[in-house]
């Protein structure tokens, strides 16, 4: 049987929603076909296995432990580190030296859609429709109300939505706890949906839309994961505007060279969508929106997992 490491944990304060993304991805692995591991990362060079509350050391130079004295090397990761070192593309080349395959994308993808600013500017110069945003400095310029988020943070940390001057320094300082570049990006209001994308042997397809609904003002960490929000899967929109996410999502997943499962956030507004961003490594505890999704479409979530391993 191959031999996976199902990678967790990481630096960033996204780290105890990484443990339990990984939890559902143990339980639900096909054990008939792998022998799958918890994989703790320390580091960007540093990584511990985990067994049955025992750890045991991996050697950083061939990425190999050492168990009932045997050696086990690993065949293929299941990344699921939301944030740093492994959302941003930092364990990419790390994983690439060691030829073993890995199930997010890769560097330079990771690199871009983990950086808000850069990644929504560059998909506004392809043609694509997204909110406008400036990075924050002493003379900025914007309409209120306006949202103030990190450029390079997840799970909603730091995010705010400001109605005057004196909220915005506030905000920015509290973003700053969570990222040094700081966005102001456009406030677009309407209904928040979320469409996932994933390439099924050679194919890119999506799950059912899920529309969320936020009992506070917008979709902060409070409402995310405090159960102040609702999900509604499949979500309750307009056939046309359905379709037109889905196709969306496709080509940004295929303009990108995107791999394994990705989020993508949208507001509709006046049935135009626009692109908030995109999760490259979404989510994945049972409570979290993508097996949501694989339930309302009724995809076995063991043969999803199954599915993202043998694709890589």
């Amino acid at each position: 049987m191959k031999n996976i490491a199902i990678v967790t944990g990481g630096t960033s304060k996204e780290k105890n929603i990484s443990f339990k993304s990984a939890a559902t991805i143990l339980h639900n692995i096909d054990k008939k076909k792998y022998n799958a591991y918890k994989v703790l990362c320390i580091d960007v060079d540093k990584f511990k296995v985990i067994i049955e509350d025992n750890e045991y050391c991996i050697n950083n130079s061939d990425f190999t432990f050492n168990y009932k004295n045997q050696q086990i090397k690993f065949d293929k990761v299941f990344m699921i580190i939301h944030g740093e070192p492994g959302e941003n593309g930092n364990l990419c080349s790390y994983f690439e030296s060691k030829n073993i395959p890995y199930t997010s994308c890769n560097e330079k993808a990771s690199k871009l859609t983990f950086n808000k600013f850069k990644c929504n500017n560059l998909l506004r110069t392809m043609g694509y429709k997204v909110p406008i945003s400036q990075i924050y400095s002493d003379n900025y310029k914007t309409k209120f109300p306006c949202i103030i988020k990190p450029s390079c943070s997840g799970s909603s940390f730091g995010i705010s939505k400001v109605y005057n001057k004196t909220e915005l320094k506030i905000a920015v300082k509290e973003a700053l706890r969570h990222g040094h570049e700081i966005i102001i990006e456009q406030y677009i209001q309407g209904r928040e949906v979320t469409c996932a994308v994933f390439n099924l042997y050679q194919k890119v397809e999506t799950l059912p839309i899920t529309e969320i609904i936020s009992e506070n003002d917008i979709f902060d960490y409070d409402a995310k994961y405090n159960g102040k929000s609702t999900e509604k899967t499949p979500a309750n929109i307009d056939e046309n505007i359905r379709i037109e996410i889905e196709n969306t999502s496709k080509k940004i997943y295929k303009d990108l060279k995107l791999k394994g499962i990705v989020r993508i956030d949208f507001i509709i507004q006046e049935s135009q969508p626009y692109i908030i961003e995109i999760n490259t490594i979404p989510g994945f505890s049972e409570e979290s929106i993508v097996p949501q999704m694989l339930k309302c479409a009724k995809i076995n979530i063991t043969d999803f997992i199954t599915a993202q391993i043998e694709n890589v």
